[in-house]
């Protein structure tokens, strides 16, 4: 008589987390401090959210954690970029012009720089040149929609009354041509190029490691 035990049956795997959002939560990390960090989200995920929450609540609390990463490290650009294009549109307002090419000019060139320092700043602090594309494509979103809004309120609210004066007018509808679409495409470029910068900085003069206020 055989003493052997039945063959036990396959344990099933553990759904992985949302792979797209740990690769993208990777270019907002520093490369000092990434693998540690993803591990202690993935043991959470694993071991917590997934009993807890199961598959799909498991997946939104992952993706709410990029979200937080993703949101400290773009806002600050973001907010930078939000102020030169509202800047803009104020001083449009308040020294009124009919011709506008060399404020766009200018604009344009103060655009690049804050996207290319963005660039510069991720690449170098996660050793990833997608990182500053990721960072540019996020903090170009952020700007439009700050922005548009600005624009929005500043028509709803002061429009009424300073209609009569056109050049002033002007100057105010003109802070409702967001060019959403060039400012993705320069950001993008501008992002990319300063993420090569940095990413070559970085192997002369590594990034910071993680801290929670970084």
């Amino acid at each position: 008589m055989s003493s052997t035990q039945p063959p036990r049956a396959p344990q099933p795997s553990q759904p992985p987390a949302p792979p797209w959002s740990v690769g993208f939560l990777a270019l907002f990390l520093p490369a000092r401090g990434r693998d540690g960090i993803l591990g202690d989200l993935l043991e959470e995920y694993h071991e917590t959210q997934l009993p807890a929450r199961g598959v799909n609540g498991a997946d939104w609390w992952f993706a709410r954690q990029t979200f937080s990463f993703l949101w400290r490290m773009c806002l600050p650009w973001g907010l930078l970029m939000s102020a030169t294009l509202v800047g803009r549109d104020i001083f449009d307002v308040a020294m009124p012009t009919s011709d506008f090419r060399l404020r766009s000019v200018v604009t344009t060139w103060a655009a690049i720089s804050v996207f290319g320092a963005a660039g510069i700043y991720a690449g170098w602090r996660a050793q990833q040149v997608l990182s500053g594309t990721a960072v540019a494509i996020v903090v170009a979103i952020m700007a439009c929609v700050i922005s548009t809004l600005y624009a929005l309120a500043a028509v709803l609210l002061a429009g009424p009354t300073i209609a009569g004066n056109a050049l002033t007018y002007s100057g105010l509808m003109e802070a409702l041509d967001v060019p959403v679409v060039p400012i993705l495409i320069l950001g993008t470029l501008a992002g990319t190029i300063g993420g090569g910068i940095g990413r070559g900085l970085s192997a002369l003069w590594p990034g910071p490691p993680f801290s929670s206020r970084t």
